[in-house]
């Protein structure tokens, strides 16, 4: 076989074909995210990742009828009926899916007409839906949006992960839509994500909506979204905002644990936003915390002992807590020059090891330029958060992660 020319067409191709069908067996997954993952480090390494591409080719050969929606996705000659995400009040359009993001937010609105319906500013509580687009062609971890180098200056709901709207709703009319969504799902549960530092309304909610697309999540996507500045030079302020934000948070879980009828609500934070979350369940007691299912704390951006200190007052509330660090996270290395001490979120020597806690060490898989947002956008991760979050499994029984000696996990290398 000839080396791939089209690495990241393939890598694309996989991804797409991968995320709808879902194919069953379980070993033939595990080889096709173990192949995925070399090519990816061949990439990051500055190389072509050919070889990588045909061992992956091999290894679906083994399997005529993938290997050959696969080529036809690739090759654009065949069309597949989406198995698509069975989302509460998603719509199918022609060429995207529209999905419905429940949010609460105490940033202040935005002047009529603006792009971002809500600023940086602190505002009040309010609560709403949030409707993103998520088109047919999504490769499973990216955050399709306009390109200038392509010439497009909109968003187009067929080619982008865009916000569409939003429309604000009363608490009591929020309560019912979320109770009504959870009652019609597959599973009565939700999914609530917490975005970090430097980040806009609109890109927390279409972060959102990627996430629940590519767990295939079957029961409420909602979203936190407190007032980051959405700048880099603004970290000082997402600092004390995300103080700020302590008590409305608190408030919001109250309701959303008490009163939208879940079997279990998962949390999903990331960077900054893990200040806020951690702060949010230390104020909750024993019984409002009843129903918290899975809380992953996502590249957390917390000085590792207010975080150990924070994990004190609510560790065993919920059914399993899960922390991914990395040692190549440059946004948590650039935290910790200003505040002088280690974060959580990264490994190494000072890394969180806490009893009831599953601390995983990601500083194996290429995590991108920056290394901080590689939750949402490596499949690795995703493929990690897909076999916790839906099946339920311990570390020990999901794919790629090993027992360290020092009481943490860690991502197997990729090499053979």
């Amino acid at each position: 076989m000839e080396p791939f020319d089209e690495v990241d067409s393939l890598v694309d191709a996989v991804a797409r074909v991968w995320s709808h069908l879902r194919h069953p067996e379980e070993s033939l997954e595990r080889t096709v995210l173990l192949h995925l993952r070399r090519v990816e480090a061949a990439r990051a390494e500055g190389a072509t990742g050919d070889a990588e591409a045909v061992d992956l080719l091999s290894a679906l050969q083994a399997h005529p009828a993938i290997a050959a929606t696969v080529m036809g996705e690739l090759e654009g000659t065949v069309t597949r009926e989406f198995s698509l995400p069975p989302i509460p009040g998603a719509e199918k359009h022609e060429r995207y899916l529209e999905i419905p993001i429940l949010y609460a937010t105490d940033r202040a609105p935005a002047e009529p007409g603006a792009r971002d319906p809500f600023t940086g500013a602190r505002g009040t509580p309010s609560y709403g839906v949030a409707r993103v687009s998520v088109p047919d062609d999504h490769r499973m971890g990216a955050l399709e949006k306009p390109r200038l180098w392509k010439l497009q200056f909109r968003p187009d709901p067929a080619k982008h992960v865009a916000l569409l709207g939003t429309d604000q709703l009363t608490q009591d009319a929020f309560t019912q839509r979320g109770s009504e969504a959870v009652r019609v799902s597959a599973a009565p549960e939700a999914l609530l994500f917490v975005h970090g530092y430097n980040v806009t309304f609109a890109d927390a909610a279409r972060r959102a909506a990627q996430i629940a697309y590519d767990l295939q999540f079957d029961g409420l996507p909602m979203l936190y979204s407190w007032p980051s500045e959405g700048t880099t030079l603004r970290y000082p302020t997402d600092e004390e905002n995300s103080l700020w934000t302590r008590p409305h948070f608190a408030d919001f879980l109250r309701l959303a644990l008490g009163r939208l009828g879940t079997r279990r609500l998962h949390l999903l934070a990331h960077s900054m936003g893990n200040r806020v979350v951690t702060q949010g369940l230390a104020d909750l007691t024993p019984a409002e915390s009843a129903g918290l299912g899975h809380v992953v704390f996502a590249a957390p951006d917390v000085d590792a002992a207010i975080f150990t200190q924070l994990a004190a007052q609510f560790l065993k509330r919920a059914n399993r807590y899960t922390l991914y660090a990395s040692s190549n996270d440059l946004a948590l290395k650039a935290s910790q020059r200003l505040a002088r001490y280690p974060r959580a979120g990264q490994s190494g020597p000072a890394i969180v090891v806490i009893d009831g806690l599953d601390t995983i060490d990601a500083s194996r898989l290429d995590t991108g330029l920056m290394s901080h947002s590689y939750f949402g956008d490596r499949t690795s991760i995703l493929s990690d958060l897909f076999s916790l979050i839906r099946n339920d499994l311990e570390p020990a029984k999901r794919f790629g992660l090993t027992a360290h000696e020092n009481g943490y996990w860690a991502f197997l290398p990729t090499a053979s």
